[in-house]
C-alpha cells in the first residue's frame, strides 16, 4: 500500500475521533474561506459599481443631433439623477446602458428602485414629467438601490444655455462622479481590512489545521517506527491536511455565495450591489482553492517533520525546544520603531504630511508590529511563567505556570486570535477618527438651502418646524449682484451666526450686515440703495422694494461655508406684505453638524417637498454617502474579525483540551482535586492572554497615533476611544477565563492512561 492510500484510508476508515477531528478541519476550514473571499471580493464589487459608472456617464459631441441636460439633486440623503434627452426628429440616438430604447418626448425610463419610490410618493413626478414607460436594466445603475431616471423632452423644453449635444455614453479616462469610494480612502480602507481579516484569518487556518497536533504527531511516529520512510510519513501527513483543507475551501466558496446572495441587495454595509458583482474571481478562487491547502500544508509540515526524523523524542514526548526569540525581534523592533518614531513627532507637534513614504511605512510596521506581537508571546510569557512558579506558594499556579513553562507555544494558538482582534480593533477606531475629522463639519449647526418658487408655504411652514430644525431666516439675491438680502430677525440671526459672535443688532429695522472674519475689507456701503423684485405665492410679480443701506451696523460671525457670507443687509421679515417674497428668495434652515443628525435632516426635508431642490450648505452628497460606505466595509470587518478571533479561540481552547486530557488524567490520579485543575486551566490561558491583550493595547494605541499623525488630520490622540478599548479587552479576559473552566473533567478514562 502506498503512502497516499495509506492516508486516505486512515481518514476514512480511522478511529470516530481521527473522523471527527477531520470534520472539524473542514468545517473551520470552510468558515475562514468563506471569510477570506468575502474580504477578497470587496475590491471587485467596488470595480464592477465604479465600471457601470464610468459607463453610463454622458459624453457630449456633436455627432447624434441630440441634446442632453444631467440634473443631480438629493433626495435626501441620496443622490437622485436626472439625465433629460432631446431626441432629433431623425437619425438615431445612443442608447444609454442597460435601457432598450431611448425615452420619446412625454416618456420617461427609471431604475427599479426609483419606480418603486413613485409608487410611495407621488408628489415625486413633478420632478420626472412624463409617463414611465421602462425600467433601466443592472447594467445602466451602480446598485439595484440606486434613484437613476431618463427623461425625454423637446429641445423647446430644455434650457438652451445648459443644453449639450449628446455624443455618447462611457469614460474610459477619467473616475466617474459616483465612485463608490475616491482614491484617497482605497489606501487606508485596504490596509484596515488587511489587519481586521487577513491577519486573524492566518492565525485561525493555521490552528484549524493543526487540530489535535500532538496525538497526530504521535500516530505519525508511531507509523515511522513500524517502517515507515520519513518521506511517506510526510506524505500521509499532508493526505489529511490537503484532503481537509481542499473539502473546507469547496464548502467556503459554496458558503460566501450563499451569503453574497443573501447580503448583496440588502445595503446594510451603505453599499448595494448586485449578486454577480460578488462573484469570486479567478485570483479570489485561486487564492482560497489553492491558497488555503498550501497554507494547511505548510502549518502541518513542521509537526510531521518532527515525527518523521525524531519519532522515539515524539513518542516520549520529550522537551521541546525553547521559542525563537530573534524571530519576534525581528518582525517587533522595526515595526515599533517606525510607529513610536512618528507618535514622537507628534508629540513634537511636527505636522507630517501624507505622503507616499508614510503610506507605505505606517502600514508597514503596524503589519510587523502586530506579526511581531504574536510571535513574541511565547517567549516573553515562557519568561513571566517562570518567574511566577519560582515565587508563587500555590498549587493551580504553581502547575500553570510550569506547564507553560514548559510548552509555551500550545497557548498561543489559543490566544492569539484574540489578540489579534484586540489589536486591529485599536486600529479600525483610527481611520474611523481620521474620516469623521475629515468629513466632519466644525462649525456649530449645519444649513440648508431651499429656493422659494419650489416649495408652497405650506411645506415652508412644515420645514420650519420639522424636527432637527433650529433656525430659519429668508436671503434674497439684489439686483446689483452685490451681496444678499437677509430677512430674519436678531434672534433668527443668531441662531444662525456662530455662537456670541451678533453685535449691534436691534428689531424692527434695517441695518447693515458685516463679517469681519469672512471679509478683512468694508463691506457695509452706507446710502446704497438695493432694488428687490417681488413675486406672489402663485409666482406672479408684485411689484419691486427698495432697502437703503443705513449707518447702523451688525457685526457677525457666519460659519463657513455658510449661505450668510454674502449677506449685506439685515431687513425685519414683517417689512414686506403677507404672501408676497422676493423673487429670487431661498429658505435657509439649520440644524445639528453631524453626519447621522445631518442624514436624518435632510431625510424629513425631502419628505415635506419631494422634488424640492435641498441644498445642504457645504456638504456634497456623495460624500455622505462614501462616508456611510466606508463604515459599512469597517463594520463588516471588524464583525468578520470577531467571528474569526472567537472561532479560533473556542477551536484551539477545545483542541488545547482535548490534548491535556492524558495529563488531567494523571494528575486526578495523583490525587489533585477538579477545583484545582480548573484553576491552573483557567490560570494557563489568562496569563498569555493578559499579557498579549496589554500589548496589543499598547501596540495599538501607537500604531493608531501614528496613523492619526501621518494622516493630515488635526487630531492626533485619541482619548475617547480608550476606555472602550479597556472594556473590551477584560470582557475578552472574562469570556476566555469562564471558557476555559469546563475543560477539566473528573471523570478517568482508562484508555488516556494506558503506556504504549
Amino acid at each position: 500500500m502506498n503512502s497516499l492510500a495509506l492516508g486516505l484510508r486512515l481518514v476514512v476508515r480511522g478511529p470516530r475521533a481521527t473522523q471527527l477531528r477531520f470534520l472539524l478541519m473542514t468545517l473551520g476550514c470552510a468558515l475562514g474561506v468563506a471569510c477570506l473571499a468575502a474580504a477578497l471580493s470587496i475590491p471587485a464589487i467596488l470595480a464592477a459599481h465604479d465600471g457601470r459608472a464610468a459607463g453610463r456617464d454622458v459624453q457630449g459631441g456633436p455627432s447624434s443631433g441630440a441634446l442632453f441636460l444631467e440634473r443631480k439633486d438629493p433626495f435626501g440623503s441620496r443622490p437622485l439623477t436626472r439625465i433629460f434627452i432631446s431626441p432629433p426628429k431623425t437619425g438615431s440616438v445612443p442608447l444609454p446602458p442597460g435601457v432598450e430604447r431611448v425615452p420619446q418626448p412625454g416618456e420617461v425610463v427609471v431604475s427599479p428602485a426609483l419606480r418603486d419610490l413613485l409608487a410611495e410618493r407621488p408628489g415625486l413626478k413633478g420632478a420626472l414629467p412624463g409617463r414611465v414607460v421602462d425600467t433601466i436594466g443592472p447594467a445602466g445603475l451602480t446598485g439595484p438601490q440606486e434613484l437613476y431616471a431618463y427623461v425625454g423632452r423637446t429641445r423647446a423644453q430644455l434650457p438652451a444655455d445648459e443644453a449639450r449635444p449628446l455624443g455618447g455614453y462611457g469614460n474610459r479616462w477619467t473616475a466617474p462622479d459616483e465612485a463608490a469610494i475616491d482614491d484617497g480612502t482605497v489606501a487606508p480602507l485596504r490596509f484596515t481590512l488587511c489587519c481586521l481579516v487577513l491577519l486573524p484569518l492566518f492565525v485561525y487556518l493555521s490552528v484549524c489545521v493543526r487540530l489535535s497536533a500532538e496525538a497526530r504527531s504521535r500516530r505519525l511516529a508511531s507509523l515511522r517506527l513500524l517502517g515507515l520512510s520519513a518521506r511517506d510519513t510526510m506524505r500521509v501527513s499532508a493526505v489529511e491536511t490537503l484532503c481537509a483543507a481542499a473539502v473546507g475551501a469547496v464548502l467556503g466558496v459554496g458558503l460566501h455565495l450563499l451569503v453574497n446572495a443573501f447580503v448583496a441587495q440588502t445595503g446594510w454595509v451603505g453599499l448595494a450591489w448586485y449578486p454577480a458583482d460578488g462573484l469570486p474571481s479567478a485570483w479570489t478562487l485561486a487564492a482560497c482553492l489553492l491558497g488555503c491547502p498550501a497554507l494547511a500544508y505548510l502549518a502541518g509540515r513542521r509537526h510531521a517533520r518532527e515525527a518523521a526524523l525524531r519519532p522515539l523524542a515524539v513518542r516520549r514526548q520529550a522537551q521541546p525546544g525553547k521559542p525563537r526569540r530573534w524571530l519576534a525581534a525581528l518582525l517587533v523592533l522595526p515595526g515599533l520603531g517606525i510607529v513610536t518614531a512618528y507618535c514622537v513627532l507628534g508629540v513634537l507637534g511636527v505636522h507630517v504630511e501624507p505622503s507616499a513614504l508614510t503610506s507605505f511605512l505606517v502600514p508597514a510596521g503596524a503589519l510587523l508590529t502586530g506579526a511581531g506581537l504574536v510571535l513574541a508571546l511565547p517567549p516573553v510569557t515562557a519568561w513571566l511563567a517562570a518567574r511566577v512558579a519560582a515565587t508563587t506558594q500555590r498549587l493551580p499556579l504553581t502547575l500553570a505556570m510550569r506547564h507553560h513553562e514548559a510548552a509555551p507555544g500550545a497557548a498561543l494558538r489559543v490566544v492569539s486570535g484574540l489578540v489579534l482582534l484586540v489589536y486591529a480593533a485599536s486600529l479600525t477606531q483610527g481611520v474611523l477618527v481620521e474620516l469623521d475629522q475629515v468629513s466632519r463639519r466644525t462649525a456649530p449647526n449645519q444649513e440648508y438651502e431651499v429656493p422659494f418658487r419650489q416649495v408652497t408655504a405650506e411645506q415652508r411652514g412644515a420645514m420650519v418646524k420639522a424636527d432637527g430644525i433650529s433656525g430659519r431666516a429668508v436671503t434674497a439675491e439684489v439686483v446689483s449682484r452685490d451681496g444678499d438680502i437677509l430677512f430674519a430677525t436678531c434672534s433668527e440671526l443668531e441662531k444662525l451666526a456662530r455662537p456670541g459672535t451678533v453685535r449691534g443688532c436691534v428689531d424692527g429695522r434695517p441695518l447693515a450686515l458685516h463679517d469681519p472674519f469672512a471679509h478683512t475689507e468694508d463691506t457695509k456701503q452706507p446710502g446704497t440703495t438695493h432694488l428687490v423684485k417681488l413675486r406672489n405665492e402663485a409666482g406672479q410679480a408684485a411689484g419691486s422694494a427698495r432697502f437703503t443701506v443705513p449707518e447702523e451696523t451688525v457685526t457677525f460671525a457666519a460659519v463657513q461655508p455658510s449661505a450668510l457670507s454674502s449677506a449685506l443687509l439685515l431687513v425685519p421679515p414683517n417689512t414686506l406684505p403677507p404672501g408676497v417674497h422676493p423673487a429670487h428668495a431661498r429658505l435657509v434652515l439649520s440644524g445639528a453638524p453631524e453626519p447621522e443628525a445631518v442624514q436624518a435632516t435632510l431625510d424629513r426635508l425631502a419628505g415635506i417637498a419631494p422634488t424640492a431642490q435641498i441644498d445642504p450648505v457645504g456638504i456634497v452628497i456623495e460624500s455622505l454617502r462614501q462616508l456611510s460606505i466606508v463604515k459599512g466595509l469597517l463594520g463588516t470587518g471588524m464583525i468578520l474579525g470577531l467571528v474569526i478571533g472567537v472561532a479560533a479561540f473556542l477551536v484551539s481552547a477545545t483542541d488545547r483540551a482535548m490534548d491535556r486530557r492524558r495529563r488531567t488524567a494523571t494528575l486526578t490520579l495523583l490525587g489533585i482535586r477538579t477545583r484545582t485543575l480548573r484553576a491552573a486551566q483557567c490560570a494557563q490561558v489568562l496569563l498569555p492572554l493578559a499579557v498579549g491583550i496589554g500589548g496589543a493595547l499598547v501596540a495599538g494605541r501607537l500604531a493608531e497615533s501614528s496613523y492619526l499623525v501621518t494622516g493630515g488630520g488635526a487630531v492626533f490622540w485619541d482619548g475617547e476611544g480608550l476606555p472602550l478599548l479597556l472594556l473590551s479587552g477584560l470582557g475578552v479576559l472574562a469570556v476566555a477565563g469562564l471558557a476555559s473552566l469546563p475543560m477539566a473533567r473528573r471523570h478517568l478514562d482508562p484508555e488516556l492512561l494506558r503506556r504504549d
